[in-house]
């Protein structure tokens, strides 16, 4: 059996020291198992009156062998349900190949007259032989559809590759999480900084810190009401720990890491100035691949703030169901790791949790929101 007691919350400068220490740990040597994903950017849409189509705009990067197919999903009632299929579209619709600047018109007056063009949403579905990711914008977001169902959470005793475990991912045990929408990426400075302008709302403490406040970096030291507050503006909320975990995992249980079950520095920042991971302090957001479900850092850069209150032994008796964690407690879960724990690669792994009081304002810690389908 290879348990650890619950690790210490480091702050920023202990964090840093962690580099000079020596650590061994037994690893079963595997290969990354990722398939390259279809990403959708920029992404929007508006109705052309004079053309009487809805027009959808996009990029999309591709790093697999040739075209990705694209289709549209629409939804007339609020995005509650995408039961909308176009199929009278032009443009960049069904085989393309990676770029920007992609459009696809939908003749919506002729396929569908009865509908609302104005307030249609729309959703975009890029597909490949090993996935099919459903995409929508909010608030200028680019967002993810995590598909609802069961899977495995937390960790087993005695881990196959041997990777030490923390006693507070006991017992591994089966959850059912309802579909749900998830920010591709940690909310950046740039999105933060808009929140800020819109609401009068305090500039959190590392604001100003060069290392950490270009636009397209992680936003970081943010307290967890700081970040309950963003995620009010934005229409969305923070995700259950239950939620992140079934993200994370992108749709593989089994796996220390989204993709293995070795340490692999082309799909996150882990400050280890290796590969892909060129970076000491945070990265700029999507600098890494995504994982099966086109969701970028979500091991490495920042930890990220949950909305539950932390339990050690929780996992015993949590509800099977979409589990919200304890009513009360006196700290806050964070998932994810950080861009210092390249040195400790259990730190990392999809199932470590985190607990902070509520208050810490740390550089290593910051958000990604996610969003309930409509009811």
């Amino acid at each position: 059996m290879c348990i650890f007691t619950k690790k210490a919350s480091f702050n920023l400068s202990s964090k840093k020291m962690l580099s000079v220490i020596v650590f061994t740990i037994c690893l079963l040597i595997s290969l990354s198992a990722y398939a390259e994903v279809p990403v959708i950017k920029n992404m929007g849409f508006q109705y052309i009156a004079a053309n009487n189509v809805l027009r959808t705009w996009y990029d999309l990067s591709y790093s697999g062998v040739g075209s990705v197919n694209i289709s549209l999903e629409a939804s007339e009632d609020g995005g509650k349900n995408f039961n909308i299929i176009p199929t009278q579209v032009s443009g960049d619709f069904g085989l393309v190949f990676p770029g920007t600047n992609k459009k696809a018109n939908w003749n919506i007056g002729s396929e569908c007259p009865w509908l609302d063009p104005q307030t249609v949403i729309m959703r975009i579905v890029a597909s490949d032989a090993d996935h099919t990711i459903r995409y929508i914008t909010v608030g200028g977001t680019m967002m993810v559809l995590v598909p609802g169902g069961s899977n495995d959470m937390g960790s087993v005793d005695t881990p196959p590759d041997g990777m030490p475990i923390f006693g507070d991912e006991l017992p591994e045990h089966t959850v059912t999480i309802d579909s749900f929408y998830m920010d591709v990426s940690e909310v950046t400075n740039a999105k933060y900084a808009e929140f800020m302008s819109a609401t009068g709302y305090p500039a959190p403490i590392y604001w100003a810190d060069p290392r950490f406040n270009a636009p397209t970096q992680p936003v970081v030291g943010l307290k967890w009401e700081d970040a309950v507050a963003f995620c009010n503006w934005a229409g969305k909320r923070l995700p259950t720990e239950a939620e992140w975990e079934r993200a994370c995992r992108g749709g593989h249980d089994g796996r220390d890491f989204p993709w293995g079950n070795v340490l692999d520095y082309n799909y996150g920042n882990f400050a280890s100035v290796k590969d892909a991971d060129i970076w000491y302090d945070t990265a700029p957001v999507c600098s890494f691949k995504p994982n099966d479900y086109g969701l970028f850092d979500m091991i490495g850069n920042v930890y990220e703030w949950c909305s539950d209150y932390y339990e050690y032994g929780y996992y015993a008796n949590s509800p099977v169901n979409n589990p919200m964690g304890p009513p009360t407690g006196e700290t806050r879960v964070l998932r994810g790791g950080s861009c210092y724990d390249g040195f400790f690669p259990s730190y990392l792994r999809c199932a470590t949790r985190y607990s902070y009081f509520g208050a810490t304002m740390d550089g290593l810690i910051g958000l990604r929101c996610a969003m309930s389908i409509p009811q």
